[in-house]
């Protein structure tokens, strides 16, 4: 069951999605910001699998009111973090970093913070973690102790992704000197983030 339950993992991590959105903004900056945002995404998967083994998630999905008020806090963090990537690929005035240090506008702590936030926020995680990890649990053992231990196996096989994925996607760092390469990687960022809000919001 490990080697199906992994497989099923890394399809969820390869299929495109806010966090895919999130950490390939913050990688093409520079690759530090990359891996930050890449681990604010996997400690936001860690809320959700403690959540899930306290049974805080099974709760929380399963009242209308709060898994409403999930989805729209989520959709509308997507919203304003792509608005936030349109604005500024359309200022008309932009500070060029200094050579060698793209994307200095960004801090890491913001990075982190955003990269965390519309993790948690993303119901669908959640759902992830009450509907298609239930499945590979064996009834006769304690479900909160192996929804630890797919859950850690989960964020593991996570964290691989993504260093993969920040080394690959930083090599756009050298273009993001240039304002024309950032504009149009910010436009397509955001537009896909507020893409996703907008869908997240009008999925049942």
């Amino acid at each position: 069951m490990l080697p199906l339950f992994a497989g099923v993992v890394m399809v969820a991590y390869v299929v495109p999605g806010p966090d895919w959105m999130v950490v390939l903004r913050a990688s093409a900056r520079a690759r530090r910001f990359g891996f930050l945002a890449a681990a604010g995404v996997q400690c936001g998967l860690c809320v959700h699998m403690a959540a899930a083994a306290l049974g805080v998630s099974t709760a929380l999905l399963h009242s209308p009111l709060a898994f409403t008020a999930l989805k729209l806090f989520g959709a509308a963090y997507l919203v304003f973090l792509g608005s936030q990537a349109l604005w500024q690929s359309w200022r008309r005035r932009r500070v060029e970093p200094p050579p060698g240090e793209p994307g200095t506008e960004l801090r890491p702590g913001r990075v982190f913070r955003q990269a965390f936030l519309s993790n948690v926020l993303n119901p669908k995680a959640a759902l992830f973690f009450v509907s298609v990890l239930p499945q590979f649990l064996d009834p006769a053992g304690p479900a909160a102790v192996q929804v630890l231990v797919l859950g850690s196996l989960d964020i593991g096989l996570g964290v691989a992704w993504w260093a993969l994925f920040v080394l690959l996607t930083s090599r756009l760092s050298g273009l993001m000197r240039r304002s024309g390469p950032r504009q149009a990687l910010d436009r397509v960022t955001g537009t896909a983030l507020v893409g996703l809000g907008v869908t997240l919001v009008a999925t049942g």
